[in-house]
């Protein structure tokens, strides 16, 4: 077993010891070998005869040798293990690489997400991603220890529940043994932890992954999602806060990292409004924000309820939140409803809401007044949340709780532009998980022992054309179709349009490393694939056949619309196409063209914009 790390070597000047890691870089100096060999905590310099001309970088290493200290003008300073060098007297290569699909000696902000996920376990190798990983662990470490000296008891809820309405869509699986019927993947462990105070455990917590069919955002990772979930009995919206921002207070200043103010401020919806436009707001100075300093608050009084586009009401955060205490009487005689005002408190951290939670309605008439303004019927009412109001009969205790997400401030903490940069295996922006290639297709037998049959096709029978239109009209955006003679070329497409030839989108289907992409250029443009495959860190790049594109678009060679995101392919854009204010393209045919803004364009078709054109 392995039982020494490299950065402890610096501990064992002049002994012998083993190491195993991987081969980070090679240098060759007559017959001299030098090899920088990494693991998990560093890297340590060895020193091998030219016998070690043979490994190669990310092969996996056991090296045997003496530790000694290099001489003082050639000590790396930036290195923990910079003073030493291990003289090797025994080497083996464990597993020699294969040439690697992706670089994985940068940062790799560079590469294609889509690539970098599908080879997770090898960009997780980076130096930077270990890091967060390691942060997250820690993290959690001192949360978990916190509570548990606040007499805390951690404690697992379901993952197969039941559809809550929590303003996301669910995923839902089918159950075999009740075939028709379908369990939902939690969207929080809401209901459940309540439950917990019905039963009298007073103080619960959890490290609960949480599962949302929610549009991604570089804030929000598609499909699941980690949160501190937090709940206790006979506390009041104060209590909660306090506990909250104390804890923070200790696991931040153990790890070293910044807080701009504490206590934190406490700011009212109304007040977070008017000062900054929203209740989510960022409070630090330019030079704060280099610093990457935290800066905290709790927004609280929001109102209840807002109106829906029906004209009824829905809640703004929480049905199972009470209203303040003095607005209790509106809430049971249903009046005054626009003036109600929830128990409601959110944290938020430079710019983002990091957490949310609230005083429950512990009494049922409180919880039923809520669903009845929300126009569920009494039968409704029963048979989605009958059992949360037959429990808040059972003596409920008063209680509350909160839910700080654990990827949004991990985000916060490293600076990361995406939370997916803090997740070891997070899904794809496209949706689809990492390295597993989820979701797919399932067998018709299993279907069949499910009682499924998959319909669905209406979406299929779409033409690309249709698709398009949907999704510019689903957005808003203001665009002109023009119908024309058939065109073929981007030249052509410019004369017919009356246009310059630079503005014409033109979208070109290749194979990036065996998978379709979407390239996009300027009419007057072609690819530069050498710098294309240097930029995203790809091996192989052709262009797709005639039939591969028809396969992969529907459509014929020359009218492919400018977007991959209804064809549920990487869109790539050469930034020249953003030199036009208004652009050109053909739109799923080639006697039917589409003029539209180029700020609408990116902000709809939101490509990977780099700089490799011709």
């Amino acid at each position: 077993m392995k039982t020494l790390y490299v950065e402890n070597v610096i501990k064992k000047i002049g002994q012998d010891v083993e190491l195993y890691g991987w081969v980070d870089s090679k240098r060759i100096h007559k017959k001299v070998v030098f090899i920088d060999l990494r693991d998990r905590t560093g890297l340590v310099q060895v020193v091998g005869d030219e016998k070690m001309k043979t490994v190669n970088s990310e092969d996996v290493l056991y090296v045997r040798g003496v530790v000694i200290k290099r001489p003082e003008n050639l000590v790396n300073p930036k290195l923990k293990t910079g003073a030493v060098e291990v003289e090797v007297k025994e080497f083996k290569v464990l597993n020699a690489t294969k040439p690697l699909p992706l670089p994985v000696g940068d940062d790799g902000y560079k590469i294609d997400e889509e690539v970098r996920l599908r080879y997770r376990y090898l960009d997780l190798r980076r130096p930077r991603l270990y890091k967060n990983l390691a942060l997250r662990s820690k993290f959690i470490d001192l949360i978990r220890q916190y509570l548990f000296r606040q007499g805390f008891l951690e404690i697992e809820t379901p993952i197969l529940s039941e559809t809550t309405p929590e303003g996301a869509r669910d995923f839902i699986v089918p159950s075999r043994l009740q075939p028709g019927n379908f369990y939902a993947l939690p969207q929080s462990p809401q209901q459940y932890k309540q439950l917990l105070m019905v039963a009298g455990v007073e103080k619960y917590f959890q490290i609960a992954r949480c599962f949302r069919d929610e549009d991604p955002r570089a804030d929000r990772a598609y499909g699941e999602f980690t949160q501190l979930d937090v709940e206790m009995s006979f506390v009041n919206r104060e209590d909660v806060m306090a506990l909250i921002e104390t804890m923070i207070i200790e696991v931040y200043e153990k790890l070293g990292i910044p807080i701009k103010q504490t206590p934190f401020p406490v700011i009212t919806y109304q007040e977070a409004i008017k000062k900054y436009g929203a209740d989510k707001f960022d409070m630090r100075t330019p030079e704060e924000k280099k610093k990457n300093v935290q800066a905290f608050a709790w927004v609280v009084d929001f109102p209840f309820f807002e109106k829906t586009e029906e004209g009824g009401w829905t809640f703004t955060h929480n049905p199972f939140s009470a209203p303040k205490p003095e607005h209790m009487e509106n809430l049971l005689g249903k009046k005054n409803i626009p003036d109600i005002l929830t128990t409601q408190y959110d944290l938020v951290c430079n710019g983002y809401e990091v957490g949310g939670g609230s005083i429950r309605n512990h009494r049922p008439e409180g919880l039923q007044a809520v669903f009845e303004i929300m126009g569920l019927s009494k039968e409704e009412i029963n048979l989605k949340f009958g059992h949360m109001v037959e429990a808040l009969g059972f003596g409920a205790p008063p209680h509350g709780g909160i839910a700080p997400g654990i990827d949004r401030l991990l985000t916060c903490i490293t600076g990361e532009p995406s939370l997916r940069e803090v997740i070891a295996y997070p899904i794809t922006s496209g949706g689809r998980t990492a390295v597993m290639k989820a979701p797919s297709t399932v067998k018709e037998d299993k279907l069949k022992e499910l009682g499924i049959s998959v319909g669905g096709q209406s979406e299929d029978k779409k033409t690309t054309f249709d698709k398009l239109k949907e999704l510019l009209d689903k957005k808003a955006v203001d665009y002109e179709l023009s119908k024309h003679p058939p065109v073929f070329t981007s030249v052509d497409a410019a004369k017919i349009r009356g246009v310059e030839l630079k503005t014409g989108a033109k979208a070109i289907i290749m194979y990036s490393d065996d998978k379709p992409v979407m390239i996009v250029v300027a009419g007057d443009k072609k690819i530069d694939t050498k710098k294309f495959k240097e930029i995203y860190g790809v091996r192989d790049l052709r262009m797709a056949t005639k039939e591969e594109v028809k396969k992969v678009t529907g459509v014929e060679v020359g009218a492919v619309p400018p977007f991959g995101n209804i064809l549920g392919i990487s869109l790539y854009m050469d930034m020249s196409l953003k030199e036009n204010q208004e652009i050109n393209f053909n739109a799923g045919s080639h006697t039917h063209s589409i003029s539209m803004k180029y700020e609408d364009y990116e902000k709809v078709a939101k490509p990977i914009i780099g700089n490799f054109s011709l």
